[in-house]
Formats: C-alpha cells, structure tokens, sequence
C-alpha cells in the first residue's frame, strides 16, 4: 500500500492511461479523484470500480473548471498529494498538413492545460507532494508525424524542469512520465500497417507497450520511493528512444 491515504487527483482518468494509472493508485491504497471533461458515464463507472469517492469534471482548457474541481477536492479531503496531468489530445499530420486550428488545439490541451493545472494547484498540495506530467515519446523523437504534439510534450519537459526548481523548497517532486508508442484506440484508428511495421522496428522490445507497462512508473512517481528525484524524464518506450 505505497500510496496509502494520498489524495490523487489525475486528469482525464475516464479511460485510456488515466484510468489505468486510477486504477493501480486505487491498489497501492490512494483516494483516487476520477476527472472527465465530456464521458461522465465512463468516469462514474471507473470511479465505481475502484471504490473513488469523487467524480468532478475538469476541462483543462477552462481555467474555472480547474479551479472549481480543485476546491472541491480540498472541501472533501482538506487537501491533494498527487496531481497527475494526464488529459490530452493528439492530431497527427504531416508537417506541411497540420492547421493552425489543429496546432492551438494540442498546445491549449496539452501544454497551457498543464500549466494552468499546475498553478491552480498550488495552493492545495501538500508540502512533499508529487506533481507528475505526461509526456511522450513524440516530444523526445520529434514525432515524426505530429508536429504540435512532438512540441508541446518537449515544451512539457521544460515546465516540469522549471516547476521543480520552483518548489524544490517546499519538497515537491515534479517529474514526467513519458510512455512511449502504446496499444490502443488511438493507435489502432491512426497508425496503418506499414507504420506499424516501422514503429516496431525501432524498439528494442518488439511490441507496443501497454497502459499497465506504465502504471509502475506512475506508482513509484507518487510514492516516498522518488523523494529524491526531481525535474527528471522517466522514459518507458521499450528502447524505441534512448537519450
């Protein structure tokens, strides 16, 4: 039970890595808060499966959703350990392809949604907190194919460096966890055999990853185990990047 009692509040939690990362917080004992921005039936019933006593939407594209969804948090606990920003959004194209529309869209989500979380926290996060970014194998390897994504997760490695320096004196650990190609919806929809193939090709381990390969990283992340680790890039990706 390495997150006995700690009030985890992890965006975008009604499916996809938010929800694994829910879920294997719920066994090491945390108080998850289950957050949705538009499946509010998903998240109730991840929320059920779990045992979490809050169910909030939080929009991170409105900053009065965020603040709402904090405060009742704090009203409920007194207080949050954990913030996991993990809501986001993805629209691949090709460099000369990808709209201006597309391109505001992923750095809103992605990156100021990050940024706008991460202040409004502030006032409720507890000293020797855990403040975990999302981030991706996009923004280490460049893409290739999502230029507004690849950016935003690099631009997501400098707040999380500049944020642990600011908080480094209140013992606050801020770090990303960045995942590498993993298997799901998305890449089923988005990625055809051909690059498939390719993507294989470049790891070391010869598949795509799973959400649950990365929920161990998460749980270290917010447990006592990272009290020295700070302003650092946790990459799980299967050997597909290695810095």
């Amino acid at each position: 039970m390495r997150l006995k009692d700690k009030v985890c509040v992890i965006t975008g939690s009604s499916r996809g890595l938010g929800e694994a990362i829910a879920r294997g917080y719920a066994r090491e004992g945390a108080k998850v808060v289950i957050t949705y921005c538009k499946e509010r039936e998903r998240a109730e019933k991840v929320a059920a499966d779990i045992g979490a006593e809050l169910v909030l939407r939080l929009d991170v594209r409105d900053r009065g959703s965020i603040k709402e969804a904090f405060r009742k948090v704090a009203d409920h606990y007194g207080h949050i350990n954990v913030l996991v920003n993990n809501a986001g959004v993805n629209r691949p194209a090709d460099f000369d392809r990808q709209t201006e529309e597309e391109w505001q869209e992923v750095m809103d989500v992605n990156l100021t949604g990050v940024f706008r979380c991460c202040q409004e926290v502030l006032p409720y996060i507890t000293d020797y907190g855990r403040i975990i970014n999302i981030g991706s194998l996009s923004g280490e390897y460049g893409g290739p194919r999502t230029p507004s994504y690849a950016c935003a997760k690099m631009a997501l490695m400098a707040l999380t460096h500049n944020l642990a320096r600011f908080l480094g004196g209140r013992n606050i650990c801020v770090n990303t966890l960045s995942p590498g190609v993993i298997e799901g919806e998305f890449t089923t929809k988005t990625m055809s055999p051909e690059v498939r193939k390719t993507a294989t090709s470049l790891m070391l381990i010869k598949r795509f990853a799973t959400y649950d390969d990365m929920v161990g990283a998460a749980i270290f992340l917010a447990s006592g185990e990272s009290s020295y680790m700070t302003a650092q890039t946790m990459s799980i990706n299967g050997g597909a990047w290695v810095r």
